[in-house]
């Protein structure tokens, strides 16, 4: 069976491109969320609060100090 040297270097071009596309999509995407969640802004308010929601229901549900299985109550 003949190897088609142009059909593998077609593929590597293809998968290189697509990699480095994603990896560019990424880091834009990255960026956009970094800025969504800075200091101050709605989203960093909104999750600052779930945070701390979480963080109390741990605190008060979470710590066992009895032999008991650790974690959340359902």
């Amino acid at each position: 069976m003949p190897i088609n040297i142009e059909e593998i270097i077609e593929n590597a071009f293809e998968h290189a491109f697509s990699r480095a596309l994603e990896q560019t999509l990424q880091a834009k995407a990255e960026q956009l969320f970094k800025q969504a969640f800075a200091n101050g802004s709605p989203l960093a308010k909104k999750l600052e609060a779930k945070m701390e929601e979480g963080f109390q229901r741990f605190i008060e549900e979470g710590i066992r100090w009895e032999k008991k299985k650790v974690g959340f109550k359902k």
